[in-house]
């Protein structure tokens, strides 16, 4: 099957934090974003990698897949690699795109001890 390279920007506040990956043509959003997720989930090595453009965080999985990261300071072209704690953050932030958390809030009363609020 053919292969295709993927982006996927996060925007944050003074920087932009980014991801590249090959993989199989036609994956849909969900499919891709699990797929980084899984990569930064099982770090099988990591590297930094110099480039014209800056320097690159290089993930490879287990299976051999591997996934590109950096970081960019908005206004600048430069690339900066990213350390664990900033592949943690680009983790945290699919996660709960994908798995958004259930919030339950209750209260005690009387008659039932838990009474959910809708």
């Amino acid at each position: 099957m053919a292969t295709k390279v993927y982006n996927v920007r996060f925007e944050t506040e003074g920087a932009d934090l980014f991801v590249e990956m090959n993989a199989e043509a036609g994956l849909n959003r969900q499919h891709l974003l699990e797929k980084v997720v899984a990569i930064l989930e099982d770090r099988h090595d990591i590297e930094t990698i110099d480039t014209e453009q800056g320097e690159m965080t290089r993930v490879d999985h287990s299976d051999g897949s591997a996934l590109l990261a950096w970081l960019s300071i908005s206004g600048q072209t430069s690339r900066q690699a990213l350390d664990d704690d900033g592949l943690d953050e680009i983790m945290t932030c699919l996660v709960f795109m994908l798995f958004p958390p259930v919030v339950e809030t209750s209260v005690a009363s009387e008659n039932n001890r838990n009474l959910v609020l809708a």
